[in-house]
């Protein structure tokens, strides 16, 4: 059996968004990638691109090796419009990268590239906010999905977003979420 979840109300929930922005390191980078992603909101000239995804990769820790050909994928794949919309098939476009004759997916490291674009409409994955949601769908059963299904983008964006419904928690926007499901998934991780 796993460890219980604590059902999240809006008190648990702004108890990790407090503790995330008491975090002295937490919201410093924060603040760096917002200025850093405002000042260069497109991705079709290079050197801009690599500045996000180098600083991303290394505050975030998204272990991209190859961060040039990354960042020369992003170019090449013209996902600019797609951002803006908010279109959430985009993360995996600009996930799958060909490396050398190997095919990389950098999920968790797309989610967030295109989460500083748009906080708002791209919730983050990350391996504590996966297990943290299949948790909450072993134990509570707040929407039928499969593990699998949160490493395809755009049914992970419809699960959080059915988390959120599900908890009467739509006064969070995703911003906010992101700093429960990482915090909290991160201490349900470590028990």
């Amino acid at each position: 059996m796993s460890k219980e979840v604590e059902t999240p109300t809006v008190e648990l929930v702004q108890r990790f968004i407090n503790n995330f922005d008491k975090n002295d390191n937490l919201v410093v980078v924060e603040d760096v990638l917002s200025e850093l992603f405002r000042r260069y909101p497109r991705n079709y000239i290079l050197r801009d691109v690599l500045i996000k995804v180098t600083a991303l990769n290394s505050l975030y820790s998204t272990q991209i090796y190859a961060v040039v050909e990354v960042a020369k994928h992003i170019v090449e794949a013209d996902v600019d419009d797609d951002i803006q919309a908010g279109r959430a098939d985009v993360v995996d476009k600009i996930a799958r990268v060909e490396v050398g004759e190997k095919i990389r997916t950098n999920y968790s490291f797309a989610s967030k590239y295109c989460h500083w674009h748009q906080p708002e409409m791209y919730p983050i994955y990350d391996s504590y906010v996966d297990q943290l949601l299949w948790a909450y769908r072993v134990q509570h059963k707040f929407e039928t999905f499969n593990q699998a299904d949160l490493r395809y983008y755009p049914r992970y964006k419809e699960i959080v977003e059915s988390f959120r419904k599900s908890y009467n928690l739509t006064q969070f926007g995703f911003k906010n979420l992101d700093k429960f499901l990482w915090g909290y998934g991160r201490e349900y991780a470590s028990k």
